[in-house]
């Protein structure tokens, strides 16, 4: 049976307020969508074009011009940390859209079948977990070439078995509750089971793992393009302008200091909303946490 829809207002009522009373979740939001809009607004708030060299002002300071200074081949530097905002952003993006899909997917059908199904897909799933993820994208990589899509292929494969291993978990405990006995009873198939009410059921849990993954993924495609395996030059990643940076150094430690700052304040900013969204979708944690009831 429905709900009123009274009811139904009441709760997205009470569900917005514990994200509003959550400081972490509300932090992070407002960090993460300021990231997104000020690189979503390049084009028009780069002061230069990210590419455009002038080796006469090298290694420039702060100044009007160029706000940040610039590199050693004089490019702009605020420029190349706005516009590699939307590389490593667009991956984080593609790799939690990929990782969540496939490996929600993969772990609800392990853990709803078991038997021979779900020790095929779980094998297969520790055998991913064995290995480091930075170290299997960057054998990923090395081997399908350093392109933006191997990039993204490569660190999604990494992260797909933490997805997948907590989607079953989760599944585990929803496949003997009543309303799924109940839908088998009724005929309903075993896919729109899957769909209408194990998936949607599973996905709380999932949703943090997959915004923290969003996190690692960002400093997985930094450390890819420090290592020169990542998106090539000159087109700007925060990861590279580290790279570019650390043989200006002494001179001008500002390159890498920036990127590196945007890059902490992104992953920051995703892991206060992981927090926030993990206290306030759980309910044992709303129940142990007194400030977000």
């Amino acid at each position: 049976m429905a709900a009123p829809p009274a009811e139904v207002k009441q709760r997205r009522r009470a569900t917005l307020r514990r994200y509003l009373r959550h400081p972490g979740f509300m932090i992070g939001t407002c960090l993460l969508a300021l990231i997104l809009a000020i690189t979503l607004a390049a084009p028009w708030l780069a002061p230069h074009s990210p590419t455009q060299t002038n080796p006469l002002n090298a290694l420039a300071g702060p100044s009007a011009t160029y706000p940040l200074g610039t590199d050693q081949f004089g490019r702009c530097l605020l420029s190349r940390l706005i516009w590699g905002g939307r590389v490593s952003l667009m991956v984080a993006f593609f790799v939690v859209v990929i990782s969540l899909t496939v490996g929600s997917i993969i772990g609800a059908l392990a853990g709803y079948f078991g038997g021979w199904i779900g020790r095929i897909i779980v094998t297969c799933n520790d055998i991913l977990l064995a290995f480091p993820s930075f170290l299997l994208a960057l054998a990923i990589v090395a081997a399908r070439g350093n392109s933006l899509d191997s990039i993204i292929v490569a660190v999604s494969v990494a992260y797909i078995p933490r997805v997948a291993a907590v989607m079953r978990a989760v599944v585990l405990t929803i496949r003997p509750r009543p309303f799924i006995e109940a839908s088998q009873g009724l005929g309903m198939g075993t896919t729109r089971i899957l769909l209408k009410h194990v998936i949607p059921n599973a996905m709380p849990p999932v949703i943090v793992v997959a915004t923290v993954s969003a996190a690692t993924a960002i400093l997985a495609e930094a450390g890819l393009s420090f290592l020169g395996l990542g998106v090539q030059p000159p087109t700007p990643t925060w990861g590279n302008v580290i790279s570019e940076g650390q043989t200006a150094i002494a001179s001008n430690p500002l390159i890498s200091l920036s990127a590196g700052a945007c890059i902490a304040v992104t992953v920051i900013a995703l892991n206060l909303l992981g927090d926030g969204l993990r206290d306030t979708l759980d309910p044992q944690m709303r129940r142990n946490t007194g400030k977000i009831i």
